[in-house]
């Protein structure tokens, strides 16, 4: 989709001279997602019958390439709001209608989403209360990214205590609602900008209107294969993204010795295995995947080859850039130890393993 990708290169173009400033304070990269927000690249998966430019998850996940090259974590940030637009708007395109104030807010009022899900996964800790109405949620939801820019928390709440087949709710909250915080506590080695914060809930009222899923604790179950559909595909475009500009920031330099050519070609040889993960795994699905366990580890042994590719690419790139590089922060500082944050989402890479060994042999996967 040429239009996403022009406004992406418009996003990164605003996020690139402050990459490096916010990687050094450890600040939110707010130029970057204030346009990614004013230019409408937030809101690109909402459907076309709503607005929207209809944007695939395929489409998205080459346009953050763009954004990664110029700020990993504008681009990250983005991520972590756009995943959830394109699961809803998957739903959308299905017939469920619950998801449409939502799409249309993320596209009318250009909303911005925070999702928890990295952290709470198949096994949320808030707990949600019953009470007239709805729900009274209590709870910790750490690694927020974009939350200093969101409006509404897309998360989960277990139902009276976290136990094995207890219900979880699925629910929308606005951060301005009463009980509701923001507590800064993102300080990380990398992705120092992605304002990944706490979101903390004391006794916060949830209407049963603003549920809108339901699933099992401790199970890997339906909304989180629906959400990985959209997930990993557009969060590890971004690292590839990063992996990409560190090797042309590094190619670039002009201080490359011509005995470093085979490091050179070894950079070459991770990216190309990293893009053809990507580039596979999005053909497999096609563009209205169904949510089985199959695609799920499909998209997990994605994740890994291209978390693994980040990783040499981060220790090579540096090598090839040489000392200097590594004397102060700046470019290939900040997308070395970006490229570090890949390996923090769920699953690790021997987690995924065991799932596609299982899997191949007719088991269920241990979603611990």
């Amino acid at each position: 989709m040429d239009l996403l990708n022009k406004i992406a290169g418009e996003v990164a173009t605003a996020a690139a001279p402050h990459a490096d400033r916010h990687d050094l304070e450890g600040s939110f990269v707010e130029e970057g997602v204030a346009a990614a927000r004013d230019l409408g690249y937030l809101a690109a998966p909402v459907p076309t019958d709503l607005g929207g430019m209809g944007a695939l998850t395929r489409q998205v996940a080459e346009a953050q390439r763009i954004i990664a090259r110029a700020c990993g974590s504008t681009a990250l940030a983005c991520s972590m709001h756009l995943h959830v637009v394109l699961a809803a708007a998957w739903r959308f395109r299905r017939g469920d209608k619950v998801v449409e104030p939502m799409l249309r807010k993320a596209n009318d009022d250009r909303a911005i989403f925070v999702s928890t899900g990295g952290n709470d996964w198949t096994k949320p800790t808030a707990v949600a209360t019953p009470v007239e109405g709805g729900w009274r949620v209590s709870g910790r939801k750490t690694f927020a990214s974009i939350s200093p820019a969101a409006q509404v928390a897309v998360t989960f709440a277990v139902i009276d205590e976290p136990t094995p087949g207890a219900e979880v709710i699925v629910f929308g909250l606005p951060l301005s609602a009463e009980g509701v915080s923001l507590e800064k506590t993102w300080d990380a080695a990398g992705m120092r900008g992605t304002g990944s914060d706490d979101v903390v809930l004391e006794d916060v009222f949830v209407a049963e209107a603003q549920v809108s899923a339901r699933r099992t604790w401790g199970e890997l179950d339906r909304p989180l294969l629906v959400a990985s559909l959209h997930a990993w595909p557009v969060v590890y475009s971004t690292y590839l993204g990063v992996a990409e500009g560190l090797v042309d920031v590094v190619l670039a330099s002009g201080k490359i010795k011509p005995g470093a050519a085979r490091q050179v070609g070894l950079l070459d040889a991770h990216l190309r295995t990293a893009r053809w993960a990507l580039d596979a795994v999005l053909a497999d699905l096609g563009d209205d995947p169904e949510p089985t366990v199959d695609n799920f580890v499909a998209l997990q042994q994605m994740k890994r080859v291209v978390t693994i590719a980040c990783q040499e690419i981060a220790v090579v790139g540096a090598e090839v850039a040489g000392g200097g590089a590594y004397a102060r922060r700046g470019p290939v500082d900040r997308m070395t130890r970006d490229l570090r944050a890949a390996l923090y989402h769920p699953y690790p890479g021997e987690t995924t393993l065991a799932h596609a060994g299982q899997h191949r042999m007719g088991l269920d996967l241990d979603p611990v």
